[in-house]
């Protein structure tokens, strides 16, 4: 009898389940339905020969009241496409029979890598996904731009060398300038680095820009989510033993330490004379000098994760009209000052073993007309001392005609080291948008002394401060 019952039982089951699919398969073939998608143009932004993009993604919609089956989603280039699809968790560039239910939606990614075409200006690379449904024929455009680029894959110049500025240069591992080489990057040459990627250099680099057409350095990835992330390559690296260089109308940005300038010192001579030029958004220093002799003017230092220029292990430094300003994310996220200077390193001769303290001489970290500010409470730090001990070095730093965000426990009438500083605000024009010229009621504004203007009277954007007699401090001079 409790057989019997079980295979009714069964049997209704298998009636209900068939006449259940028969329901959830009642695929509408009326050519009346038509898909619905996010955008009619999948854009992608400058890709380089070679290099893959980013995903993009299409999102497609059934918003009719039946279901409904795509018979195919196609790229129109098919396998000679510079694009790739994958829809509905399958990869092109054919994909057939996908159900796409009343209400729902589902997801295309698209990614495209693009041939060298050895032309120097950007090529328009373009396709579109097709898609059939119930006889109809719709179609999404794929747009993006490829440029054609000079590779260098873990190459070393040996010779001196001018790099060509027709396209773009792409670095990946590193490139080495050797000790006796000099590499010259002329105006306009841009320099962009893939993940991890660095410019050594242990002979000399002579970067040329000029305010028309500064010579750029950045990561290779140019969609526009990466205009704003720090660390997306290793930086620019002036190792123990470079000489002679030089650095104008650089803008170089979004890498881990924008530029390091190593313990090299040739008596008399700085080892580097940077002007006119933008360094930041870097996930650890913009600037990092250790040891060296460096001069500074006309520039901007902005938003690092940890300090914006850091002087260590001494050396000798002298900045001009400089804006250090720092602002990166929220200062719960900040790691130091925006200005760090220090007069020794500690090391271990063995793991575990005992920390020994090494002194360095900071014979001179001078600024002035300069702005120092940020987002913390204390934007100077000075490290002079090991456990509470100063160290057995010199350390002479001073501060003349300067904004210095520091707290009241900092006396600005000392003045060894501070000369007509203050603290308040300068108004930067807009922080939210990395803008750190002057606002309009700046009280940075013609309070520079004009001898030291006389020497350095071209700002950052080329605007003669000596126009109206009263220089202002920082980068930037305002103009009315």
């Amino acid at each position: 009898m409790f057989k019997k019952i079980l295979n009714r039982f069964l049997a209704i089951l298998l009636v209900a389940s068939a006449l259940w699919a028969c329901e959830t398969e009642n695929f509408s073939s009326s050519p009346s339905i038509k898909l619905i998608f996010s955008t009619d143009t999948v854009l992608f932004d400058t890709v380089f020969t070679t290099i893959g993009s980013s995903t993009r993604y299409l999102k497609v919609y059934n918003t009719s009241k039946s279901d409904v089956r795509i018979s195919s989603v196609a790229l129109a280039g098919g396998s000679s496409s510079a694009y790739r699809i994958n829809a509905d968790g399958r990869s092109g560039p054919l994909v057939k029979n996908i159900p796409l239910r009343s209400g729902d939606s589902l997801f295309v990614m698209v990614e495209v890598t693009i041939n060298p075409t050895l032309n120097d200006a950007p090529l328009l690379i373009s396709d579109s996904i097709v898609f059939v449904t119930n006889s109809n024929v719709q179609d999404v455009k794929l747009v993006a731009w490829g440029q054609d680029v000079y590779m260098h894959n873990g190459v070393t110049i040996e010779t001196d060398s001018v790099f060509p500025v027709n396209k773009p240069h792409l670095i990946y591992d590193y490139l080495f300038v050797d000790k006796n080489a000099t590499l010259t990057i002329p105006a306009g040459a841009r320099l962009h680095f893939h993940s991890n990627a660095q410019l050594v250099v242990a002979g000399t680099l002579k970067v040329e820009g000029s305010a028309d057409l500064p010579v750029t350095m950045q990561g290779d990835r140019l969609e526009k989510f990466y205009s704003d992330k720090g660390g997306q390559w290793g930086g620019v690296w002036l190792s123990a033993g470079s000489l002679n260089n030089s650095i104008a109308w650089a803008d170089i940005k979004n890498a881990i330490i924008g530029l390091m300038v190593d313990t090299c010192v040739t008596p008399g001579t700085p080892t580097l004379v940077l002007s006119h030029s933008k360094i930041g958004n870097a996930s650890y220093v913009a600037f990092l000098a250790r040891g060296a002799n460096v001069d500074v003017d006309n520039c901007l230092f902005y938003n690092s994760a940890y300090s914006c220029v850091a002087l260590i292990m001494g050396g000798t430094y002298r900045f001009y009209h400089t804006t250090i300003a720092n602002y990166w994310g929220d200062y719960i996220f900040r790691k130091g000052p925006a200005l760090l200077l220090n007069n020794y390193y500690t090391y271990q001769t063995v793991p575990g073993g005992q920390v020994l303290v090494e002194p360095r001489d900071l014979e001179e970290a001078s600024f002035f007309n300069s702005i120092i500010y940020g987002s913390i409470t204390n934007e100077l730090g000075l490290d002079y001392k090991y456990n509470g001990q100063p160290v057995n070095a010199s350390f002479n730093y001073n501060f003349t005609d300067c904004i210095l965000k520091v707290p009241p426990s900092i006396n600005l009438n000392d003045l060894e080291h501070f000369m007509r500083v203050k603290r308040d605000d300068p108004k930067f024009k807009d922080i939210a948008k990395w803008n750190f010229e002057l606002d309009s009621l700046s009280p940075a504004k013609d309070i520079g002394d004009i001898t030291i203007a006389l020497d350095f009277p071209i700002d950052l954007k080329g605007v003669n401060r000596l126009a109206d007699g009263k220089p202002d401090l920082g980068a930037y001079e305002r103009v009315e």
